[in-house]
């Protein structure tokens, strides 16, 4: 008991350490910078019916940069909604309405003429200066693909307790400026908001789209840095939002799959749950309360600098908190359900 005690600590401590990395490091996109005039095309992709589309439309139009093009990309869009594409696209020629199969992005590298390519999920929301700060993070930075985290704009409770897991896994593990400085592609992290922006001419030369493979976590990053480049990960800092449209039941199972991705294999997952879920709990119920009170401070200094990192209420993570933990640990199992269904259905009779 006593070591496992000590082994929670440390790793709480661990954790701590990078938090605060992050919250001095301050890893988020710059809210200033000169204006360009390079040409950016944006892919906007479509996943579920009820989205933000028409929203997001309304604030790439409303951006003070203007040299863009954007491409709605949809496999399902029902008529009404593309009657009001259609008819936005017809006021203004920068945009157009491509339909295709979902998920195939294979025609994206002789569509796109930009110079810089931004993929943006329908379930968000960009705020007027964002366009410019990607091309000047880019370009004056000599990065060749940016990952941006949006932050979440909750419209329930359940969305409370599961949207803020992501950003709670993430910058307590990984110190996100060093991602740019250590070359190796392992050391990264999933982003599954699918807010990419990366050179254009890059992305046709290496057929950066073809070797993206979601499903084993190699996201662009990845393959961006596996071509000795730089790439970089940042906060979205009030430029850009998610604003998400997921029933219930999906939303549980797309949390379960960004913690699957997140980690590099199942049993390091389950240590993890075991020393950030269980492991607190047990070392709570089992030692002195003189010692409870140093794990008890780590975790709220940790949430209370996380919510700000991410612009979200501290005193709501602090007092959900244990209800957060206890959803995180709903949501590995349900992952983890999920998984071993589909090993059994792979498995060869």
């Amino acid at each position: 008991m006593i070591i496992f005690t000590y082994v929670v600590l440390f790793f709480l401590v661990i954790r701590f350490s990078v938090t605060v990395f992050n919250f001095l490091s301050n890893p988020k996109l710059p809210s200033f910078g000169p204006a360009f005039t390079d040409l950016v095309s944006v892919v906007i992709t479509v996943r579920n019916e009820e989205s933000n589309l028409l929203n997001l439309l309304k604030s790439i139009l409303a951006q003070e940069y203007r040299n863009i093009e954007v491409i709605i990309y949809h496999s399902a869009l029902d008529r009404n909604d593309v009657h009001l594409v259609e008819a936005v696209c017809k006021e203004d020629p920068r945009f157009r309405l491509v339909k295709g199969l979902a998920g195939d992005y294979s025609w994206v590298e002789g569509e796109i003429k930009g110079d810089y390519l931004l993929f943006l999920d329908s379930n968000t929301s960009i705020e007027r200066r964002f366009i410019n700060r990607l091309v000047y993070r880019a370009k004056v930075f000599n990065v060749a693909a940016l990952s941006i985290i949006p932050g979440q704009i909750f419209e329930n409770f359940l969305q409370r307790l599961i949207l803020p897991l992501n950003d709670f896994v993430i910058l307590n593990l990984v110190p996100l400026r060093l991602i740019k400085l250590i070359k190796n592609p392992s050391f990264s992290i999933v982003n599954n908001y699918n807010c990419f922006f990366v050179d254009a001419n890059l992305f046709k030369r290496h057929g950066w789209q073809e070797r993206i493979d979601g499903k084993n976590g190699m996201d662009l990053i990845k393959v961006v840095k596996q071509d000795n480049f730089k790439a970089e990960v940042l906060l979205g800092n009030k430029l850009v939002y998610q604003v998400s449209k997921l029933s219930s039941s999906e939303l549980i199972r797309s949390a379960a799959e960004n913690l699957r991705l997140n980690f590099s294999g199942l049993l390091i997952e389950f240590i993890y749950m075991v020393l950030v879920v269980t492991g607190p709990l047990i070392v709570f119920l089992g030692i002195d309360l003189n010692i409870v009170i140093l794990p008890i401070g780590l975790i709220f200094l940790s949430r209370v600098m996380i919510s700000f990192m991410t612009d979200q209420n501290p005193v709501m993570n602090v007092l959900l908190h244990p209800l957060q933990m206890i959803m995180l640990l709903f949501v590995f199992a349900v992952g983890l359900q999920s998984q071993l269904l589909t090993g059994i259905q792979h498995k060869p009779t």
